[in-house]
């Protein structure tokens, strides 16, 4: 077997069948059911025969998965975590590390957050004022693509550099420190940081009727609880690439994949 990969979502399924394509011998693992069609499934019995193994973390039965790997198997790990420790013997190739794999997947999970709004919301892009916490990858995805639909967007950023770049894009800005001032007449905002940046103090100020949507990753950025005490819609959207767009996904895997083997997995 050329590739295994290690549960995942309906992403992985398509990255088999893309290795397939490829002419690899690529297989599920422990995946959980999707209803991607002709993908290959092994048992977890026919790990140690895996020259190559995908493993997004956490996955499941992690422990016991781990320990069926042999001695020089190479271990694609691709997030959004990782073990503690991998078992003697293993070569790990941190896909997190590929630049352009971030983000790609920044640029699918704010096409999925764009979609997750409109699909809650009554109203086009055009008509809303959206504010975007944060200008990490995802923040200038969002940025970038809610301009491009005639929206109008306010980045609160910390720094004066993300603040800049915003303005250069087309957006209005305001310090992150200003945040509660900002919510007021917001119809949409997006959460990137993961720390808690909208606490009650804060949401205290937002709309009754704006969609909050947090788009971190633990510790998350929003307090849920202020959000549903305070009657506010807000909620979580987590794996959005693997949800929104797997094939998409599975592609830019596939991709850094073979940038990777390509460059001598450096």
């Amino acid at each position: 077997m050329d590739f295994a990969m290690i549960g995942g979502d309906a992403r992985h399924a398509y990255l088999a069948r893309l290795l397939c394509a490829d002419g690899r011998d690529a297989r599920r693992v422990n995946a959980a059911p999707c209803d991607v069609p002709n993908v290959v499934s092994a048992a977890p019995e026919d790990l140690p025969k895996a020259r190559n193994v995908v493993l997004p973390w956490p996955c499941p039965d992690d422990d016991g998965m781990l320990a069926r790997l042999s001695p020089g198997t190479r271990v694609w790990l691709c997030g959004p975590g990782a073990p503690e420790a991998f078992p003697d013997g293993l070569t790990v190739v941190d896909l997190r590390k590929d630049e352009r794999l971030q983000l790609e997947n920044a640029w699918l999970t704010a096409e999925g957050a764009i979609c997750a709004a409109m699909n809650a919301g009554c109203a086009a892009m055009k008509d809303c004022h959206c504010l975007v916490i944060g200008w990490g990858r995802i923040g200038r995805a969002l940025t970038e693509l809610l301009i491009g639909m005639n929206a109008r967007v306010t980045v609160a950023s910390r720094s004066e550099k993300g603040r800049n770049g915003a303005v250069e894009r087309g957006a209005e800005c305001v310090s992150t420190y200003q945040i509660a001032a900002a919510l007021p007449g917001k119809q949409i905002i997006f959460s990137t940081p993961p720390v808690r940046v909208l606490g009650e103090r804060e949401l205290a100020h937002a709309d009754a009727g704006a969609l909050i949507l947090d788009l971190a990753s633990p510790p998350y950025g929003v307090d849920l609880d202020a959000a549903r005490a305070l009657n506010l819609r807000a909620w979580r959207e987590p794996k959005l690439p693997g949800r929104y767009c797997p094939y998409s996904a599975a592609r830019a895997l596939f991709e850094a994949i073979r940038r990777a083997e390509r460059e001598g997995l450096k």
